[in-house]
């Protein structure tokens, strides 16, 4: 859809991505159904189900509520890995205190949507509306976003992950001096010990008449791209 591409996109983090999500899929849904619908998020890691978004304050609520009563749509959903319809909260026998409070809240039908995200951890689109709203055609619609919404989060996550790669080897090479990781850059390039990655360090100093410290930064900025520099070889 194009509306996930733009969000893939402009979205400036994953919390970003998650809450413009929330915001897609209630948009779809409530043009499909032409009901207002709300659309919350949830994660699951293990046993510890979190709402990451939401498509406003109230979907919010309503889907921390099945969180904190572990039960409800959404829950079975990511349970089951397929769709789960709470049709009416007025008739559906499945979960007294869950839909109690849903009442309470003007909510009178739910639909909990699995994501297929391809991790340890699984996820959930889960949708509320004041109305008996969610039909067969309605249900099959959503799941065919919801695989294309599973695409879009599935590349959000590499790239985040990729990122706080990023981070965590400048963090590392941040920790070391600079002699240092120059000298395992000498390492990798010439298979050689770290004394002898010291040796073509030190001779490569005086050649060039540098100080020590110098040619190594120098080094340590070519790997990471921002200016050109020589390498050393024994």
């Amino acid at each position: 859809m194009m509306e996930l591409q733009n969000l893939l996109i402009s979205a400036e983090s994953v919390e970003a991505f998650f809450c413009g999500l929330s915001g897609v899929a209630a948009a779809t849904l409530t043009g499909r159904t032409r009901s207002t619908i709300d659309c919350g998020i949830t994660f699951q890691e293990g046993s510890r189900r979190v709402t990451v978004a939401g498509s406003s304050p109230r979907a919010v609520r309503l889907d921390q509520i099945e969180q904190r009563l572990g039960q409800g749509p959404c829950v079975e959903a990511l349970r089951t890995l397929a769709p789960v319809l709470l049709e009416d909260v007025e008739s559906d026998p499945r979960w007294p205190s869950y839909q109690q409070e849903l009442a309470s809240q003007n909510c009178r039908s739910v639909l909990g949507m699995p994501l297929d995200i391809g991790r340890d951890s699984t996820a959930a689109l889960n949708f509320f509306a004041s109305g008996r709203v969610f039909d067969d055609q309605t249900i099959k619609e959503t799941a065919a976003f919801a695989g294309a919404a599973s695409q879009a989060i599935r590349l959000v996550l590499k790239i985040n992950d990729a990122q706080n790669t990023v981070g965590e080897l400048r963090s590392a090479l941040e920790g070391q001096t600079p002699v240092s990781i120059a000298c395992g850059i000498l390492m990798a390039q010439n298979r050689c010990s770290q004394d002898e990655a010291m040796t073509i360090l030190t001779n490569a100093s005086k050649a060039s008449d540098k100080r020590l410290q110098d040619l190594a930064k120098e080094i340590v900025t070519h790997l990471s791209g921002e200016t050109p520099a020589t390498f050393f070889q024994s």
